[in-house]
């Protein structure tokens, strides 16, 4: 429950907003718009007062008319297809009517160009831009971090940890940049995005029903767009806490002689066509200098042990002429981490005795390339793009302890999931202004390689595994290549008039290893009203390849080998939504719900004498309801911005699994593998109650923010009693036994607030600003852990619920120039 004082705030909030959405003044802003060359109306063009969010359509002969709550200054943008958008300021203090030209659309120079299916669906869909990805307090300035401030989206360690959103499992969501798979998104699963902020324009999450182009997914989808278009030199440069990064941008331009030079720092200005772009950027993290002076500062102690990472990004795209170019994107990054627990460091009241000169080192790293061709038209867009994701994840663990079951000796996998793809999209208007037509047709081969031993769970182990049971892991050697290819296409039909939007799609993919073929269906229906009101429904199918997962190749590498008659894993994904501007402010509700089926689960068994890792069995279903209510601000404009945001989520799961344990010789123990094989349990990612405020005010130069969290612990297997062991040495130690019952209790519910101030500085070369804040103001750490101590027998002393990797007070600090 939420206590009484958040309730205060809650309620002062929303009378806040209310009373500054009902007490604006209104303004007609009116016209029409007509066609430059044959002077006809534009019908359904349309027409958005960007600061004020109101979005408004011609009607059939060119005329619209909008509603602005506020005078003040404007970006105004007019669209509509196969014509060039315009994008102009304007200045609203009274009733006004003004009329607009549209020119023929003419591609020149790298400008973007504006399609229109950026704005088909808003329902289940959350778009993060540079400027607020940057400014979100405690995100250390990145952009996976900025998006756990939206709502249904929190991490699996609290403040680190893979994205969870809607209380599905992280390994169910997919990762895009510019439309090509990213496999390793984040510098060690959740401290870092591997895309630089500046080349990104904005983040597109899908939490759930995306549309029918991505294939291969279950849950939720983040799809990373880059910036396309540079007009001059320039860049930035950042330096935080934990990274520096850097990135340079430059056009490429053809002069009057029809020579092609680079317009660098010294003749960004030339005369001269713009036919292109380069970008370049980089990260590097220096964890290992900052990070254990602040916490010897803070705690008195200094951390030894630190990750270390670094990554780049290269983008240029070059006209051919005014229908054609060509994109090339390079990317990729390094994750290493070394580690060495001596004696020193498990010195500790309680600690576990075995893992004493435990060694560990982890190793990632990923390659990406993509070569992009685009053919474009009035009404016709083609799109040929190949690709390519290539990495690397190494592994190495030893406990050398003679007490240790010898599984846990010498432990080193290298897994190597490589993926090639040719992809052909189109989109083609046939009906003008009505309908589009969109489409794909792709092939992709995943070339899947492992070298080394990999553990496979030979128990429930409720709560974690005994590092003494010869039997509690099956130890394999692996030695797995094989490939596995695919064929996938859609078709989607955008349907647009008025306020109605109807897109229906389909999505085939067919794998050739088990001849499967999915089709899943899917579909959108929404209709916005002339009061600003969008009601939408989305609901469709979704199947992904067990086999291509290159998340689960990575876990466990033989599963390719033994998944020859292995079914896809299916989800069906509905939401309703309502969302109503108000001027600056935006309120969305949205109900969903996501049934998943036929998940694959851990099961070492045998079938007909023949050992298997799993089956697919697995179930999972989330419900849940989120509510936003949003303020933006005008640009370089003093006043408040944020948004508030409360999400319900119920995630419960069951692994179906009905079968007995399985000795490591073959034989039957006789005991049930899983005892709650039949029940539904809570998720090991439900977190039912999660209250959000990001807000900030901008006093000219400055700029104060702030981020509270309120939320509900996801559940945890409590310990139950314990069983004594003698060890070599004569010692004791105490292995603690878990409740049957999983997943059946929670700890208190937590909160964190993060403080944060800026300040820019413009120049005529460009800008120079510094932030500093305050994560986790109050030092609150939330108790989060049952800490066993294994010197000493169960009672209820022992276990102890303590706050175990809780993050403490951090203050964080960062500057960027741009030039």
């Amino acid at each position: 429950m939420l206590n009484k004082f958040l309730k205060k705030i809650i309620f002062m909030l929303f009378v806040f907003l209310t009373i500054n959405v009902f007490a604006a003044e209104g303004f007609e802003f009116s016209g029409e718009v007509k066609n430059s060359v044959t002077n006809k109306p534009v019908a359904f063009a349309t027409v958005i007062v960007l600061e004020a969010r109101v979005k408004g359509y011609t009607d059939g002969n060119g005329f619209f008319s909008l509603n602005i709550e506020e005078a003040g200054e404007y970006n105004l943008i007019i669209r509509s297809s196969g014509l060039k958008m315009i994008k102009t300021k304007i200045s609203i203090s009274k009733n006004m009517k003004r009329n607009f030209r549209l020119r023929p659309l003419s591609i020149k120079g790298g400008e973007i160009t504006i399609t229109g299916k950026r704005d088909i669906q808003k329902v289940s869909r959350r778009t993060m831009t540079a400027e607020e990805l940057k400014e979100t307090p405690a995100s250390f300035g990145d952009s996976i971090n900025a998006m756990t401030s939206l709502p249904g989206v929190e991490r699996t360690e609290g403040f680190f940890g893979p994205l969870v959103i809607r209380g599905a499992k992280p390994d169910t969501n997919r990762y895009y940049i510019d439309g090509i798979p990213i496999n390793n998104p984040m510098h060690f699963g959740g401290l870092h995005s591997v895309v630089n902020n500046n080349m990104m324009s904005e983040v597109d999450l899908f939490a759930s029903s995306a549309p029918s182009e991505y294939g291969g997914v279950l849950g939720a989808v983040i799809n990373i767009n880059t910036v396309d278009s540079v007009k001059e030199f320039g860049g930035y440069t950042d330096m935080g806490l934990l990274s520096a990064s850097s990135l340079v941008k430059t056009p490429l331009k053809r002069n009057s002689t029809g020579d092609l030079f680079i317009g660098g720092p010294y003749n960004s200005k030339a005369e001269g066509e713009n036919v292109g772009y380069m970008m370049v950027s980089g990260r590097v993290g220096y964890m290992s200098l900052l990070i254990p002076l602040a916490v010897q500062l803070i705690t008195g102690d200094k951390p030894t042990e630190f990750p270390e990472y670094w990554d780049y990004q290269f983008k240029g795209k070059y006209y051919l002429n005014n229908k054609n170019s060509i994109t090339l994107l390079l990317m990729g990054s390094s994750d290493w981490w070394k580690i060495k627990v001596d004696e020193d460091m498990n010195n500790d009241e309680g600690a576990d005795p075995l893992i004493t000169n435990l060694k560990f080192r982890y190793d990632q790293s990923f390659h990406n390339q993509g070569l992009t061709y685009k053919y474009e038209t009035k009404k016709f867009r083609n799109t040929l793009s190949v690709y390519s994701a290539l990495s690397k994840h190494y592994t190495y663990v030893d406990i050398p302890n003679a007490d240790a079951a010898s599984w846990a000796k010498d432990y080193n996998i290298d897994v190597r999931p490589n993926i090639f793809g040719i992809r052909e999209a189109f989109s083609f208007e046939w009906l003008e202004k009505i309908s589009t037509l969109n489409g794909n047709i792709e092939y992709t081969l995943y070339d899947f390689k492992a070298k080394g031993v990999e553990w496979m769970n030979n128990g429930t182990n409720e709560g974690a595994i005994d590092l003494t049971d010869e039997n509690g892991v099956i130890r394999r050697e692996v030695d797995s290549k094989f490939k596995n290819h695919t064929v996938g296409a859609y078709l989607e039909n955008n349907i647009k008039y008025g306020g109605l939007i109807f897109v229906p799609g389909i999505r085939v993919d067919y794998l050739k290893l088990t001849k499967d073929t999915t089709k899943d269906f899917r579909g959108l229906v929404s209709y916005e009203f002339p009061t600003d009101t969008t009601l939408s429904v989305a609901s469709g199918q979704y199947s992904s390849f067990f086999q291509t997962n290159a998340n689960y190749f990575s876990s466990n590498p033989s599963l390719g080998e033994e998944s020859k008659d292995v079914k896809p894993e299916r989800a069906i994904h509905s939401v309703v939504g309502l969302e109503q501007i108000f001027g600056l402010y935006v309120v969305s509700l949205e109900y969903f719900h996501n049934k998943f089926y036929d998940l694959g689960v851990a099961y070492p068994h045998f079938e007909n004498g023949e050992y298997s890792q799993g089956q697919f069995t697995g179930e999972m279903k989330t419900d849940g309801v989120e509510l936003m209510i949003r303020k933006d601000s005008k640009p370089s404009q003093n006043g408040l911005f944020g948004w508030l945001s409360y999400t319900y989520t119920k995630s419960k799961y069951k692994s179906g699994i009905l079968g007995n344990k399985f000795n490591a010789d073959g034989s039957d123990s006789g005991d049930l593998y899983d005892p709650n094989g039949s029940k539904w349990l809570n998720s090991d990612f439900e977190q039912e109650h999660s209250f959000k405020v990001v807000a900030g005010y901008r006093i000219n130069s400055h700029t104060f923010s702030g981020r509270f969290q309120y939320y509900t612990s996801t559940p945890y297997t409590p310990i139950v009693n314990s069983e004594e062991q003698t060890l070599a040495d004569g010692s004791k130690r105490y292995k603690p036994i878990y409740s049957t019952n999983l997943n059946s209790k929670r700890f208190d519910s937590s909160y964190r607030l993060d403080l944060r101030y800026s300040y820019r500085t413009n120049y005529k070369w460009g800008h120079i600003s510094w932030y500093i804040e305050v994560i986790n103001v109050t030092n609150y750490k939330p108790a989060n852990s049952e800490e066993w101590k294994y010197d000493r027998a169960y009672s209820s002393e022992n276990p102890e619920i303590t706050s175990s990797g809780g993050l403490a007070l951090i203050p964080n600090f960062g500057i960027e120039v741009k030039f």
